[in-house]
């Protein structure tokens, strides 16, 4: 939320000159149905639809139009070259009048977890607090979070996501964050770099492009590495897993890796705030994202739908903490549902391959349901495993599941393995 005179200074920033009338921007939008009077429109090329169809109509509503093409001649609409860079512009320009606390968090795995963690910390803390919402964690979504930003905010939580090198640099160029936190650096998105050691220099740009003071997890020796040669020249907040274990005690219902996330929210909080936040107020009010760890009880099966997302680290740890619940702590029939891990590249064969030998550890699982084109390529190494079910696609498992037990559901998002829950044999 911001006047036309912010919009005004943006546009004179990217060589455009424009006068409005004084008044309040409500919202800014990337689709059309949700603009109201008084909001702005980011019109883009998609691959179904283009959104500078939309703009006529939304001109007549009263709505503040921005785009790339020659649409229309009207004091409401503004052509810029680069739409997209025109956001990251004008949300800079937003965050730069914004006088409260910017957290930024990224990472591997747990990121957005994590930055609801941080976020109920912050508001138990009694602070007014608005953060990324869903998955708008990129050059597109987190411009909007910080322009929809209410007036009111005292600390502003950002997610940021990555796939590629450069680009945590630039959100950072846009949100100037002034404290930043990674929750861990894994093989996520590894298939875009040449090594793992590259993909944790794209992750510490959070660190390297940011004057932010650094919330660092000394455990992680890409983080330690970084700490050990910017302790004479940053502000740095260190912390460790061996504090993982305390919480994990204090919430015994949660899986380790959630603790975690606990741990890295806290320390960021505590770095930003002054204050050792409330953690058990604070974890009850969260509100953690779906498919991320839900429980959901069937009749005599119980499921664990953590199916957002997967890498090879965040499939290790969700299967361990499963086992330990539910068949080591309650005896109950194991299995796992998994889907291929995508955006390995050259990586995926050895890392499918070693997840799928590190099975063998768990010796009372009933069964494992392996979905999908990457489990499908190793197939052939593992004919003899009686427990393993390949699987083309999750509609294949029709009719093959247990009656009843404990069953973990994990894979990468592009499985859709949550259509599971639309088979009638599941819902009985």
């Amino acid at each position: 939320m911001f006047t036309t005179l912010l919009l005004e200074r943006a546009l004179e920033k990217a060589g455009l000159k424009k006068k409005f009338k004084n008044a309040l921007i409500s919202k800014c939008c990337i689709d059309s149905r949700e603009c109201t009077e008084n909001s702005i429109f980011f019109a883009f090329k998609g691959e179904k639809t283009d959104g500078h169809n939309y703009i006529p109509e939304l001109i007549k509503k009263g709505v503040i139009c921005i785009g790339s093409e020659d649409v229309i001649q009207d004091e409401n609409y503004i052509q810029v070259p680069d739409v997209v860079g025109f956001m990251g512009v004008l949300a800079n320009e937003r965050r730069k009048l914004f006088h409260g606390k910017v957290i930024a968090v990224t990472g591997s795995s747990g990121k957005t977890s994590t930055r609801q963690l941080i976020a109920s910390m912050a508001a138990v803390s009694g602070k007014i607090v608005w953060a990324t919402i869903g998955n708008l964690n990129n050059h597109l979504g987190m411009p909007l979070v910080i322009l929809n930003m209410p007036l009111a905010t005292e600390v502003l939580v950002l997610e940021m996501g990555m796939n590629h090198s450069g680009e945590i640099k630039k959100l950072v160029e846009i949100a100037e964050p002034d404290f930043v936190t990674i929750t861990n650096i894994g093989n996520a998105h590894i298939g875009n770099f040449a090594s793992h050691a590259d993909l944790a220099a794209a992750k510490l740009e959070i660190f390297n492009f940011s004057k932010a003071v650094v919330s660092a997890n000394i455990s992680d020796p890409y983080m330690k590495k970084w700490i050990d040669e910017h302790k004479n020249s940053r502000n740095i907040h260190t912390y460790s897993n061996e504090e993982v274990a305390a919480i994990s005690e204090d919430f015994d219902e949660l899986p380790d890796f959630m603790a975690e996330n606990i741990n890295c929210a806290a320390n960021v909080v505590f770095a930003a705030l002054g204050i050792w936040p409330d953690l058990k107020k604070s974890v009850e009010k969260c509100v953690l994202p779906g498919m991320r760890g839900e429980v959901k009880i069937i009749g005599k099966r119980t499921f664990v739908v953590d199916c957002y997302n997967a890498n090879p680290q965040s499939m290790q740890k969700s299967i361990e903490n499963f086992y330990k619940k539910y068949a080591l702590k309650e005896s109950k029939e194991c299995t796992l549902i998994l889907g291929s891990m995508f955006e390995l590249g050259n990586f995926s064969e050895k890392m499918h391959k070693e997840l799928v030998n590190s099975l063998k550890n768990f010796t009372l699982l009933k069964a494992v349901f392996l979905v999908g084109c990457e489990f499908d390529k190793i197939k052939p190494d593992f004919l003899n495993c009686k427990k393993l079910v390949f699987l083309g696609d999750i509609a294949e498992i029709k009719g093959s599941l247990p009656e009843e037990g404990a069953f973990l559901v994990k894979g990468s998002r592009g499985n859709r393995l949550e259509r599971l829950f639309d088979f009638p044999e599941v819902l009985k």
